[in-house]
């Protein structure tokens, strides 16, 4: 079903594909793997070897609690949509960089500073530590540059359903099926000093956070993207490929450092 709508999102993203070449971010061509659930394949360990601080299981792939090397992607994207499985361990913090230069950097807020990507990030929302958190430290914000919609987060130890459509200078997230984050350069402008193609990391916060069934493939184009009006707990859109159960709103919102 996935690589269905993966085939379908190809299509609706055809328009796109002479502007995106032009800017040098050719996009995703076809639906593929990029974790094969059996070992690091298509990964670097970045400031660290990659085997002391990660491990794979049974499908899995787990940071384990240490400090050490992040996992950069061997290729580097433009557009593309980004879907995956993470799981986090009672008071975890972690996320996904998204068009990093090679050495991570993932915040700039002007343009004397080196080129950067951004961070999706993941967490233990609902953890006693967490409980005043900014709105852009919660799972599936932008960070430091956009605060997810609404907070959907599975509790700890269970599956989350995560999805980062990229197409231009629009970044679009989907939490557990439903729409938290609709963002463009215009009404953020911070987003429009990050780069527009690089590398995608798994970050290595201090481990607790696994992953699974890694997929990416073209980005779609914007519709069933908008943020809609929170529906009902227990709700989901109906054209989700990982769909999981929404579970009720964690406790609203210690500063984070990055």
């Amino acid at each position: 079903m996935l690589g269905i709508r993966f085939m379908a999102l190809a299509a609706c993203g055809l328009p796109l594909l002479a502007s995106a070449v032009a800017l040098g971010t050719e996009p995703v061509a076809e639906p593929r793997p990029l974790f094969n659930g059996r070992d690091l394949t298509g990964w670097v360990g970045v400031d660290g070897r990659a085997e002391d601080c990660w491990k794979v299981e049974d499908g899995v792939l787990t940071c384990l609690p240490k400090k050490g090397a992040w996992l950069r992607s061997d290729e580097q994207y433009g557009d593309f949509n980004l879907r995956l499985e993470y799981r986090v361990e009672p008071g975890a913090n972690g996320g996904i960089y998204v068009r990093v230069p090679a050495d991570g950097n993932h915040h700039r807020d002007n343009t004397r500073l080196p080129p950067a990507g951004f961070e999706v990030q993941l967490l233990d929302d609902s953890a006693a530590k967490y409980a005043n958190l900014k709105d852009y430290q919660h799972s599936g914000s932008v960070y430091d540059i956009a605060g997810a919609t609404r907070r959907v987060s599975r509790p700890a130890g269970e599956w989350n359903a995560l999805e980062i459509n990229c197409r231009g200078n629009r970044v679009n997230v989907i939490h557990n099926s439903l729409p938290i984050v609709d963002i463009d350069d215009h009404r953020y402008p911070l987003l429009a000093l990050r780069e527009q193609k690089g590398y995608l990391g798994l970050q290595n916060h201090g481990g607790g956070v696994s992953f699974r069934n890694i997929k990416i493939g073209p980005a779609a184009s914007k519709s069933g993207f908008e943020i809609e009006a929170p529906r009902r707990r227990g709700t989901r859109r109906k054209d989700a490929s990982m769909s999981l159960r929404v579970p009720p709103s964690p406790r609203p919102r210690v500063t984070l450092t990055r």
